[in-house]
């Protein structure tokens, strides 16, 4: 009796085994490929920064023309539309933001990812309050791809209303003009890059 309790236990014992072991493997691959994570997320993310991803969105992308009465070049007056009259242009909705408007740099970029660079002279960005009056615009030419945080700030010249740190709201639309020959079906994206307290940048939206 003894020794047949004996094999059934070593029995037990082996069927056991292969269950911790698989066990263990499971544990180990998860272990491994949190730190994978890890490592991907702190080359991406500079440290101490927020990902701009996190903290602002824009949507909703819509082909348009650049009416008339429309401005790039601000003045003593409150400027409309951001854009040159009769240009191609993407109206973009803001999303999400929890940033300021020195917070983002936007860029238009090709399917493989190399900067947009067709707009002619007049190729720009511009962000559009609820009145539709520019509160922050950057002229970049023929390449869409802002090098720096916006050139200039609404309503006026002489006393803007909005400057580096006002908030990027909700309720503002974002104006790219992407110059005078359409673009329809070449499948560009938008893309926000984050800098100052932000880094990386967002999913790349699809221009219609």
């Amino acid at each position: 009796m003894t020794r047949t309790g004996s094999c059934a236990g070593r029995h037990r014992a082996r069927g056991v085994e292969p269950i911790v072991a698989t066990i263990l493997m499971v544990a180990v691959v998860v272990v491994l490929a949190a730190v994978l994570y890890l490592l991907v997320v702190g080359l991406v993310q500079t440290p101490g920064k927020s990902p701009i991803g996190s903290a602002f969105a824009a949507g909703h992308p819509v082909a348009s023309l650049c009416g008339a009465g429309s401005s790039q070049v601000l003045g003593s007056t409150a400027v409309t539309g951001g854009c040159r009259p009769g240009d191609y242009v993407y109206i973009l909705t803001v999303e999400n933001s929890r940033v300021a408007l020195a917070n983002v740099l936007f860029r238009v970029q090709n399917p493989g990812g190399s900067v947009f660079d067709n707009a002619g002279t007049n190729g720009s960005f511009a962000l559009l309050d609820a009145t539709n009056h520019v509160a922050a615009v950057l002229v970049t030419g023929a390449s869409l791809a802002m090098a720096q945080t916006w050139s200039g700030y609404g309503l006026t010249t002489t006393a803007p209303t909005y400057q580096q740190a006002s908030p990027l709201a909700t309720t503002m639309v974002i104006v790219i003009d992407i110059g005078p020959t359409s673009t329809a079906g070449e499948e560009l994206e938008f893309v926000a890059f984050g800098t100052g307290a932000y880094s990386g940048s967002t999913v790349p939206l699809l221009l219609p």
